[in-house]
C-alpha cells in the first residue's frame, strides 16, 4: 500500500475543530452526493472546475488540503496528461472539428484540437469532485460520528462495523507485518538479493502474520460478544446525530446554489462556458 493510502488510514480526521468537523455526517455525505451528482450533470470543464476548487476551499479550511490535493494530483493531473495526448491529436475523438494550434513533429505539422482537449479535461475533473467530495467527508467524520452516521442512514449493523473494522484492521496489520519483517531480518532475512529472491523470502512474513491476525480476529470476537454485539436490543449512540444551526445553514446554501446551478442548466445548456457539444445525442 502506497505512503499516501497508509497515511489516510492511519490518521483518518485532522485534529482540528471546525464547523466543517463539526457538521453531521449526514450533511457532508449529502454534499459529496449533491456535489458530484451536478459535477456529471454538467459537462463543461470550467463548471467543473468552479466544483472542484470548491471543494479544496472547503478542504482548506478544513486543514485537510494536504491529503485530498496529494490523492488528486496522484490521480487526476496524470489522468488529465494522458487524455490530452489521446484526444486532443488527430484521430484520437471522433469529433474533433476546432483547431486550436499546430506543433511540427518529424516534418509533421499536428493539430491540436478544442474538443478533444474539452473531453479529456471535464472526464478526470469529474472523477476528482468526486474524490474530493468523498475525502472531505471522511477526513473531517471520526469514526464514533461515522458510525452515528451510518445507523441514522439505515444501513445494516452488521455492515457498518464490517466498514469500520476495515479501517481499524489495516492499519494495524500493516504495523504488525513490518514487525514480523523487521524481525526477520534481525534472524538473517536476506535483503540485498534479486527480485524474485526477495519475493520468495516473503513467504516468510505469511505463516506469523497469518496466525497473528487469527489471534486479533478471534480477540476481537470474543471481545464484541462479551460487550453484547449480538444481544437483540437496539444500539445506542456515543454522540448526539441531530442536526443544529450549521447544517440547516449549509443546507440553505446547498438549495441556493441548486436553483442557481439549475436555472444555468435550463437557461443556457449543459456546457454554457465550454459549449461543448453532447456528441452521443449528435
Amino acid at each position: 500500500m502506497s505512503g499516501l493510502g497508509m497515511g489516510l488510514l492511519r490518521k483518518t480526521v485532522a485534529e482540528v475543530d471546525t464547523w466543517i468537523h463539526r457538521l453531521d455526517g449526514r450533511t457532508k455525505f449529502l454534499f459529496f452526493l449533491w456535489i458530484s451528482g451536478f459535477a456529471y450533470l454538467f459537462c463543461d470543464y470550467a463548471v467543473t472546475a468552479f466544483f472542484l476548487a470548491v471543494c479544496l476551499v472547503l478542504a482548506a479550511y478544513a486543514r485537510v488540503l494536504r491529503p485530498i490535493g496529494l490523492t488528486l494530483l496522484v490521480i487526476v493531473v496524470p489522468w488529465i496528461a494522458v487524455n490530452a495526448v489521446i484526444l486532443g491529436l488527430p484521430f484520437g475523438f471522433p469529433w474533433n472539428e476546432t483547431v486550436i494550434f499546430e506543433f511540427e513533429l518529424f516534418g509533421m505539422r499536428i493539430p491540436v484540437y478544442y474538443e478533444g482537449l474539452s473531453w479529456a479535461v471535464t472526464w478526470p475533473l469529474r472523477i476528482g469532485v468526486t474524490i474530493s467530495a468523498a475525502m472531505l467527508f471522511f477526513l473531517t467524520t471520526n469514526q464514533a460520528r461515522l458510525i452515528a452516521t451510518l445507523i441514522k442512514l439505515k444501513v445494516p449493523f452488521r455492515f457498518i462495523y464490517m466498514v469500520i473494522a476495515t479501517l481499524q484492521m489495516i492499519p494495524m496489520l500493516m504495523d504488525e507485518a513490518n514487525t514480523i519483517y523487521q524481525a526477520q531480518v534481525s534472524r538473517g532475512l536476506r535483503t540485498d538479493v534479486g527480485l524474485l529472491k526477495r519475493a520468495l523470502h516473503y513467504f516468510a512474513l505469511m505463516v506469523p502474520l497469518t496466525l497473528s491476525t487469527l489471534y486479533k480476529v478471534q480477540v476481537r470476537a470474543i471481545a464484541l460478544e462479551s460487550r453484547g454485539f449480538s444481544a437483540p436490543v437496539k444500539k445506542t449512540l456515543l454522540h448526539k446525530t441531530d442536526f443544529d444551526k450549521a447544517d440547516y445553514m449549509f443546507f440553505a446554501a446547498m438549495a441556493l446554489a441548486t436553483i442557481g446551478l439549475l436555472y444555468i442548466y435550463f437557461t443556457y445548456g449543459f456546457s454554457p462556458i465550454a459549449h461543448m457539444r453532447y456528441y452521443i445525442a449528435g
